[in-house]
């Protein structure tokens, strides 16, 4: 039985928003209103403290709410089935949610042979491009960094954040180098992956994954190509 890895208060704030929404009291879509004395939601009572923003980031990260920026370019949020189902079994994920194990030894032996599914590209010729462009990949790997340590940063102590910083440092070194060697590779994508950290959550492992998967496209990419 796996459980959403949440904090008390955002149970709480979930449960709220759930409980108004099913009552009629709130409507989507759900705006924050910040303000000196603490955060409140637009038709619902009660105030949220401080880190209300960061509470429905992380609701949103572990797909329990939805979001997107209105006329005035404010976020504001929806709540997803899933909210719903969590709350009725006592934040349990469902067995068809959990993500099952990722070998990412079978992924790294597989990259240099066959064809590349350039997901997150608009086609296979502009990842291509993007390998041989040095430049372009560094400037790549900067960007995709920063969204991936923005998923974990909450989630580490600053000791294993800068561990981890430090690891996807060695892999963008690895991948950027003239013959990346796939023993390496492996070592350092289930390291970022969380894969076979026995303290790590299945829902950390969630969100990151689809962030680690550009990595290793460009990596595959770049074995395909003989480095």
């Amino acid at each position: 039985m796996t459980k959403y890895n949440l904090t008390p208060r955002q149970r709480e704030l979930l449960k709220t928003i759930v409980e108004q929404m099913k009552s009629g009291k709130a409507q989507e879509p759900l705006i924050p209103i910040i303000s000196n004395s603490g955060s409140t939601l637009m038709g619902i009572q009660g105030n949220f403290g401080r880190n209300l923003i960061g509470d429905l980031e992380v609701l949103c990260k572990v797909d329990l709410l939805g979001f997107h920026h209105n006329s005035r370019g404010t976020k504001v949020y929806t709540v997803k089935q899933s909210a719903y189902d969590a709350i009725e079994n006592n934040f349990v994920i469902p067995e068809n949610q959990v993500p099952t194990q990722v070998n990412i030894g079978a992924i790294i032996r597989d990259m240099s042979g066959g064809n590349v599914q350039a997901v997150g590209f608009s086609n296979n010729s502009e990842l291509s491009q993007l390998v041989n462009d040095t430049d372009l990949l560094h400037k790549k790997l900067d960007e995709l960094t920063e969204q991936l340590v923005d998923v974990v940063k909450s989630e580490l102590p600053s000791k294993e954040l800068m561990a981890y910083i430090q690891t996807i440092e060695e892999l963008k070194k690895e991948i950027e180098s003239e013959k990346p060697s796939p023993s390496v590779l492996q070592k350092l994508f289930a390291s970022i992956s969380f894969l076979g950290d026995v303290e790590s959550t299945i829902s950390l492992v969630t969100r990151v994954l689809p962030y680690v998967y550009p990595f290793l496209l460009i990596a595959s990419q770049k074995l395909a190509s003989g480095g």
